[in-house]
């Protein structure tokens, strides 16, 4: 199952209302197709890694400029979204890369949650550059810019998870990179899915407790160790 992604819409919907609420809008669509009906705020928060504060803040954002009507009722989400336009000859026949791309609706479950969301908006931003197998013509201040990165090291930060994932890889022939289609899930990666879909996004939360409460420990060892030799 895919999904006719207007990637160059998506990237002004990026500028428009920022990042994170245009990759809401998109998961949204995906997610939309793939159940044919309500969504599951859930299935957002741990596909997103975002708590439900935050995906209603995007929503409102969304709906403020009105991209989407939605209703939030008993944790699911009942949505309006403008239908894409039907495509015209000019989109079938660009001179080099079609507006609208297939994303498989599975990449939202299985490679968003893996990679987060800044890696998977870079990852859009290559295939509506370039598409796969062929040579990214990639700037990372260009990426940084429409994008809506903080600067060039996020953006380098970004494209450093996607190499680590393999969806970029190095072609030494034209000294560039060349976009890759996701490899296929290893049963690790299935179960850290499993669980994280389970969990939710409770395990960064009391990963970060975890660090401060060692932190807090480390400290009072060493003011108590100082103490005793003080004396």
């Amino acid at each position: 199952m895919t999904l006719a992604a207007d990637l160059p819409t998506f990237f002004t919907d990026v500028r428009r209302v920022g990042r994170d609420p245009a990759l809401l809008l998109l998961t949204m669509r995906a997610l939309r197709q793939r159940s044919a009906g309500r969504i599951s705020t859930d299935d957002l928060v741990w596909i997103l890694g975002v708590g439900h504060r935050r995906i209603r803040r995007w929503l409102e954002q969304l709906s403020a400029v009105g991209v989407l009507v939605y209703d939030a009722t008993n944790g699911t989400l009942d949505v309006e979204l403008p239908e894409p336009l039907v495509p015209t000859w000019e989109d079938a026949q660009t001179p080099y890369l079609p507006l609208r791309h297939p994303l498989p609706t599975h990449w939202f479950i299985h490679l968003l949650p893996r990679i987060g969301r800044s890696a998977f908006v870079a990852y859009l931003y290559m295939l509506h550059r370039d598409g796969t197998s062929a040579p990214a013509t990639l700037e990372i201040r260009a990426l940084a810019e429409e994008a809506r990165f903080r600067g060039v090291f996020s953006a380098r930060w970004a494209l450093w998870r996607l190499r680590r994932a393999r969806l970029v890889l190095p072609d030494p022939a034209h000294a560039a990179l060349v976009v890759t289609d996701p490899p296929p899930l290893t049963p690790a990666e299935r179960r850290a899915l499993r669980r994280r879909r389970k969990i939710g996004r409770w395990i960064p939360r009391w990963t970060w407790i975890a660090l401060v409460a060692l932190a807090v420990l480390v400290l009072l060892l060493v003011f108590v160790g100082r103490t005793a030799h003080m004396r």
